[in-house]
């Protein structure tokens, strides 16, 4: 990463290890077609080259191609001189993902693939998700060779709480969590995978009483307790993914986590917070107190002031993830690598 200049003294985080932006881009919507695949790999390697190692993804954005579109971004990047270890990548499974460039929708995608190959029966698909070990099997394979690599950086489990938690008992749900983690670890074994963690929506935001709750502490447990299975010193669940932004405070100012708020519940077990929706997909800019915090924060735009409301909030937080694909966009997204968090 090309620091010095370009980015803010503090605009890095050191994380196990790692270190990385305050701001990372990510790469959910868009139309199934090459000109978004061309203005998204033009916005990572735009991201990159100014001050952003953080590049998340899915293999169910855009029915892959947004994964395609990073790996071809990635190549690019490294003809150019950057290494491999310099970028983040985070992907996710979960999701029946369909494949945009074969012609193939989600259920075909079910009938052909899922069912046909064995990979889960029809019974293990909730919400078009799955987190059988099979499946999970098949689509990290996918997503490397989407991505053209060779190991993920990270790997979260898609909305599985919000999928399956309430279409079965507690007992079956954590089974098949601890058996999915059980198969991640195996990968930190075969030095394919670094992370992983899970990429939710409501299940850390929500009262205990809701069918979607998880308790944070009772998944890191499930998670070590596969960690010791597979023969691991200790387990590489590190990194949630959740909504925070002005709209949607709850991570921070609900105590819903054993009389804490999920975030002080993730920095006290060491976990990283990748933060999602900052401008709630652009709805969030009419939210009346943007205009006060230009002003608070010294930057020009309310999308800018929306950004660092997140940024500058401090541990367990890494980044908040923004969706970026249009020039002017990365273009104003990224004067914030340039100012203090």
């Amino acid at each position: 990463m090309r620091e010095g200049g370009i980015t803010h003294s503090n605009h890095f985080r050191v994380f196990e290890d790692l270190t990385l932006s305050s701001i990372g881009m990510g790469t959910y919507l868009g139309n199934l077609d090459s000109k978004t695949d061309y203005l998204i790999e033009n916005a990572v390697i735009s991201s990159v080259n100014n001050g952003i190692n953080v590049i998340d993804t899915s293999i169910n954005y855009r029915m892959q191609k947004s994964e395609r579109a990073i790996g071809k971004s990635l190549k690019t990047l490294e003809d150019n001189g950057f290494n491999r270890n310099q970028i983040f990548i985070s992907t996710k499974a979960g999701y029946i993902p369909g494949d945009a460039d074969l012609g193939m929708d989600p259920q075909k995608f079910i009938s052909d693939i899922v069912l046909a190959k064995n990979l889960a029966s029809r019974e293990d698909i909730r919400g078009h998700n799955c987190m059988t070990p099979k499946y999970l099997g098949y689509m990290f394979e996918q997503s490397l060779a989407n991505l053209g690599l060779d190991r993920l950086d990270l790997l979260y489990l898609h909305n599985v709480a919000e999928s399956h938690k309430s279409k079965v008992d507690d007992k079956e749900f954590y089974e098949m969590l601890e058996n999915a983690f059980r198969f991640l670890e195996g990968k930190i074994r075969e030095n394919k995978l670094l992370f992983y963690g899970m990429a939710t929506w409501e299940c850390f935001r929500v009262d205990p009483v809701s069918s979607y709750y998880l308790n944070l502490k009772k998944v890191y447990d499930t998670a070590n307790k596969a960690a010791e299975k597979v023969g691991n010193k200790q387990s590489s669940f590190k990194f949630v993914m959740l909504p925070y932004n002005l709209a949607m405070p709850e991570a921070h100012n609900q105590k819903v986590q054993n009389g804490k708020s999920f975030l002080s519940k993730a920095q006290e077990l060491g976990i990283g917070i990748f933060t999602a929706v900052p401008l709630l997909q652009g709805k969030l800019l009419n939210h009346p107190q943007l205009r006060e915090m230009t002003k608070k924060f010294r930057v020009k735009t309310k999308a800018q002031a929306a950004l660092q409301f997140v940024r500058s909030y401090g541990e367990p937080i890494i980044a908040p993830l923004v969706g970026q694909k249009q020039p002017e966009h990365v273009k104003e997204n990224l004067e914030l690598v340039k100012i203090s968090t």
